[in-house]
């Protein structure tokens, strides 16, 4: 219960939403020039001694940092995000709000920037880490859980930073927009009972839907939870954009990075 107010609270802080979004908040087309992206999950092999079991104990010890990221963005003209602090939405206008949960280790790899255009516009993945590069990519390896709720305001002015009223306000058709909950990396028959599917966003499916994160979220270190380590983020410092993160999700793809698990 006290994990379930947690996530409560901390969800009650931000809301969002879109019109012309692509479908997740791991897509290439969310790609800000610098900073966090959040990434679809793509593949991990892991190093472990394997005369011993590998637990989720032991695959979670691998994990030893947490976070929760929270962010509102601005659905511009282009169909991309523009992130903002401010937690007023206004009438025409579509937001996206993301509550990012993940438990990770931090990877990297070497990149050779080009900058022929004058900014970075490819980011060529080196091999070895004895080549000079221009950069090195921090990667998140872990599990976690997304929260993105999408909704344009229709009418008025609306408060972005609940979620709750969103939803009241949503009854009202004052806005529209859908809610989706993802899990990256965790899953099992106890997980797959407790994702809502939302197809709307009201009351009563983000009333769900909290209740849901906070339940996945208990049952992390449970023995049925099945824990994949995935590679859930990558920190943009070289700008550039949808190119660049392509080119990031192309190299994992075909060398997947490795987590090593005592």
């Amino acid at each position: 219960m006290k994990v379930i107010l947690c996530f409560c609270l901390l969800i009650l802080t931000n809301c969002g939403t879109v019109s012309k979004l692509p479908k997740t908040q791991g897509d290439p087309l969310n790609v800000n020039s610098y900073g966090y992206h959040p990434l679809d999950p793509l593949p991990v092999e892991l190093e472990a001694d394997t005369a011993n079991p590998l637990t989720n104990s032991r695959l979670l010890k691998a994990m030893p940092d947490e976070t929760i990221r929270l962010a509102i963005g601005q659905v511009i003209s282009t169909g991309g995000l523009k992130f903002t602090t401010a937690s007023a939405g206004y009438e025409g206008n579509s937001y996206v709000v993301v509550l990012d949960y993940i438990k990770f280790n931090t990877n990297s790899f070497n990149v050779k920037v080009d900058r022929s255009n004058g900014r970075a516009t490819k980011a060529n993945v080196l091999e070895q880490s004895s080549q000079e590069g221009d950069a090195i990519i921090p990667l998140y390896i872990g599990v976690g859980l997304r929260l993105t709720a999408n909704i344009t305001i229709n009418k008025g002015q609306v408060d972005l930073g609940n979620l709750f009223a969103i939803g009241a306000q949503a009854a009202s058709q004052r806005i529209s927009g859908t809610l989706t909950v993802q899990t990256l990396g965790i899953s099992g028959e106890n997980i797959s009972a407790v994702i809502p599917m939302p197809s709307e966003i009201n009351t009563t499916t983000i009333q769900n839907a909290i209740l849901a994160l906070g339940m996945i979220k208990a049952k992390i270190y449970e023995d049925n939870t099945t824990i994949t380590p995935r590679v859930v983020g990558v920190y943009n410092n070289i700008g550039g954009s949808t190119e660049v993160i392509n080119g990031f999700i192309s190299s994992i793809l075909q060398k997947p990075k490795i987590l090593a698990v005592k």
